[in-house]
């Protein structure tokens, strides 16, 4: 059992400094990259807000968008785009025109109004998370944020505590060698 928790431990701590790792990077480009949306590896993942791409897209999932060439980009791919708002939308390219994409969503019934420049393009959609975008929209709430927080805190006392109670093989073996010698002493008195 405790090579069991001994190993949980070691994954815990693994994935929580990958996580605060990915945080920092994040944070890092939003501070040099203002005006771009930050990026781990090329990949960007976005929220979907709107149930413009059902069936496709649904809203409360995860887009996970890769960077590409524009140039690479083709009918029917799914993009992520920068409207005339500086908003994020994810539509599938219906038509290219020149250095022009025509866009709509799979649930519209016509074509968005305004052709997006290849300026414009954050990506191709590669990859999909159901329902984890609704997930980060609760995480991003302040009192969720300390709530975890101060779950994390409390699990990380708890686990400190009962972790510094445990005494080693060793320990345990040396303390009762310490008890036996003292019962001898106190026999032979």
């Amino acid at each position: 059992m405790g090579r069991v928790l001994k190993i949980m431990k070691y994954f815990l701590i693994t994935v929580l400094t990958l996580l605060a790792l990915i945080c920092m990077w994040v944070f890092v480009q939003t501070i040099t990259k203002p005006n771009e949306v930050p990026s781990i590896f090329g990949y960007k993942p976005f929220i979907v807000l709107s149930g413009s791409m059902e069936t496709e897209l649904y809203r409360g999932d995860l887009a996970i968008v890769k960077e590409v060439d524009v140039n690479s980009l083709k009918e029917n791919d799914i993009i992520a785009f920068k409207d005339k708002d500086n908003y994020v939308v994810t539509h599938r390219i219906v038509k290219i025109e020149k250095d022009k994409f025509i866009t709509k969503g799979d649930n519209n019934n016509k074509e968005d109004s305004d052709p997006v420049s290849k300026s414009k393009i954050e990506g191709l959609c590669v990859y999909k998370i159901s329902g984890l975008g609704s997930v980060l929209l609760v995480l991003q709430k302040p009192i969720t944020l300390v709530i975890i927080i101060g779950i994390i805190i409390m699990v990380g006392i708890v686990w400190i505590t009962f972790d510094s109670n445990k005494l080693s093989i060793e320990e345990r073996k040396e303390l009762e060698q310490l008890r036996k010698e003292k019962n001898r002493k106190t026999k032979k008195v």
